[in-house]
């Protein structure tokens, strides 16, 4: 990745590096996730507190530049599937995945 490579590029090239994607339209499926949050849950498992699907020409190492997360988190990149992250985030408050603002 270098700071000129999209959204759109690196899910490309991680799928194809991985074996994940057999044909072109399989790229479509999968989005980049900027993911915010902390260890600390059951385990020590990550505690997603903000996920944020990154747009396919966005430029992924510019944002981590621009944008810091606040102290005591941190911040990941993660390729999830486009149709569980518009249901995740459809219709919800952004920086609270999983509740709804109030009407």
């Amino acid at each position: 990745a270098t700071p000129r490579s999209t959204a759109r590029q690196l899910v490309r090239e991680a799928l194809e590096r991985y074996g994940l994607a057999a044909e072109e339209g399989t790229w479509g499926e999968y989005v980049l996730c900027d993911v915010v949050g902390r260890p600390g849950g059951p385990g020590g498992a990550w505690q997603v507190e903000h996920l944020r699907p990154v747009g396919d020409g966005e430029r992924p190492l510019v944002l981590q530049d621009v944008w810091k997360p606040k102290t005591g988190c941190s911040r990941r990149f993660e390729i999830r599937r486009r149709q569980e992250v518009e249901r995740v985030c459809g219709g919800e408050d952004a920086e609270t995945p999983g509740e709804r603002p109030p009407p």
